[in-house]
């Protein structure tokens, strides 16, 4: 059989797989044998993409089953048609975004401040594209704590979800959690007590059965009869050996210090949870580098198998921070950091989820008051392209195994490289804190390269 036959079967094997609306350009590529292959690269021509939001802050108060709109999220997105709202019992919240143009440039942000009687401070999240396996890290359920979890199905297909748990004490039984299904087109949000109750450090993977889904947790604190503390996190797709959290702003002994005489405000000390969801303990090195003068920090710790671990980071600077986590097991893991405004009596907390390490155009939409953090996790030095507010482009350099920190306008966001990059985006507004992602576009929504021979 020729090389051209294996092309030819090659791309009509790709068409049975979905793509078919592919351009094709062959190009040799060197063997090690001397003898030259055709490598094939395969672009698409036009692709449906489509970001799913969770949409409203919603509220969950002490025993009730009934989880209630709060407060509508503003959206800011870039290249996303009319949005489809999603079905939620009565109402509709959530909405999916698509597009069938430059896929790799679509992003869209939710973003609200909310001061009620039972919730108050700040969430911006990144919307995503649905998956179909992934893992949720934050939240407590523990009193005062409210953490919910909403998934949201932009498909035209059923999904059935199961739900595991993990906990301090390891995996959680948690009654209820199989089978749920989730209608094409609609939204469903559940508390995470009725799973888990009285779980300090609660972590969630959620696997789909069918359609794939957008999975997202939000938290809340209620100190005694005082709200302050909100946020929602995006999931992860896999644990992973390298984790990088490239900006967290780590709060000054001034402005948090008070308030740890009360130990209902212990969540606003920095931390790291990690889970190693396998059967043996993992080693982790954390290293904890200043964005400003100083040297940085490193930390050995073990994560026993099969249960949560929350780590306080202490004893630091005030000020922005890279840190990064090598694993001898898979991991997943978040971190957290609090946020006190004295003079306006707000206190708030945000959760950072891992920021994956990719190739290629990642986008977001920022909401403004945001600096970019940027980790390379490779041996070489990494030229980034950062494009922000639609039209300030940087050239830059990540060293090899450093980070690097620019700050970025209101409105879409890019970041480019041909090496692997994880970003991270911290938005520091006068009503609280969140993290924001770039995140590449899905494999079927940018070219693919095959190796012939």
């Amino acid at each position: 059989m020729s090389i051209l036959s294996k092309i030819t079967i090659g791309a009509a094997g790709l068409t049975a797989l979905g793509f078919s609306a592919y351009s094709v350009a062959l190009i040799p590529t060197p063997l090690s044998t001397g003898i030259a292959p055709l490598t094939t690269v395969i672009s698409p021509w036009s692709v449906t993409r489509s970001i799913v939001c969770s949409g409203d802050v919603v509220g969950y108060v002490g025993d009730s089953a009934i989880i209630s709109s709060i407060s509508p999220t503003a959206r800011v997105v870039s290249g996303g048609d009319v949005p489809v709202d999603l079905a939620r019992d009565s109402t509709t919240n959530g909405s999916v975004f698509t597009n069938s143009g430059d896929s790799l440039h679509v992003a869209a942000t939710e973003y609200n401040s909310v001061n009620t009687e039972s919730i108050a401070g700040y969430l911006a999240t990144e919307c995503g594209d649905p998956l179909n396996d992934q893992w949720l890290i934050g939240g407590s359920t523990t009193t005062g704590r409210d953490t919910i979890v909403t998934i949201s199905n932009g498909s035209d297909v059923e999904a059935r979800i199961d739900i595991e748990i993990w906990g301090s004490a390891g995996k959680v039984d948690a009654p209820g959690s199989q089978g749920i299904v989730i209608p094409a087109k609609s939204q469903r949000s559940y508390s995470v007590a009725g799973f888990a109750p009285d779980e300090a450090s609660p972590v969630i993977r959620l696997v789909s059965n069918g359609a794939a889904v957008w999975a997202t947790l939000q938290t809340t604190v209620v100190r005694g009869l005082v709200p302050g503390g909100l946020d929602r996190i995006g999931p992860v797709a896999a644990p992973n050996t390298s984790i990088s959290f490239p900006v967290l702003l780590l709060p000054s002994e001034k402005s948090i210090g008070k308030l740890l005489v009360d130990p209902s405000y212990s969540d606003v000390v920095a931390a790291l949870r990690f889970l190693a969801p396998g059967d043996t303990d993992a080693t982790i090195t954390i290293t904890l580098d200043p964005y400003a003068e100083g040297e940085p920090q490193v930390v050995m710790a073990s994560v026993p198998a099969g249960s949560t671990l929350d780590l306080p980071i202490t004893e630091l600077s005030e000020g922005y921070w890279a840190v990064s986590v090598e694993s001898d097991q898979p991991i997943v893991a978040a971190a957290r950091v609090g946020f006190n405004d004295a003079s306006k009596g707000i206190t708030d907390l945000a959760w950072a989820s891992a920021a994956p390490a990719q190739t290629g155009v990642a986008s977001v939409m920022v909401p403004g008051g945001s600096l970019l953090g940027l980790t390379n996790f490779g041996a070489s030095d990494a030229t980034v392209t950062i494009e922000s507010g639609g039209g300030i482009v940087e050239n830059v350099v990540v060293p090899a195994h450093g980070n690097l920190l620019r700050p970025v306008v209101k409105g879409m966001l890019t970041v480019t490289s041909s090496s692997s990059i994880s970003n991270t985006i911290f938005v520091l507004t006068r009503d609280g804190i969140a993290t924001l992602r770039g995140l590449t576009a899905p494999i079927d929504a940018s070219s693919v390269v095959v190796i012939h021979g």
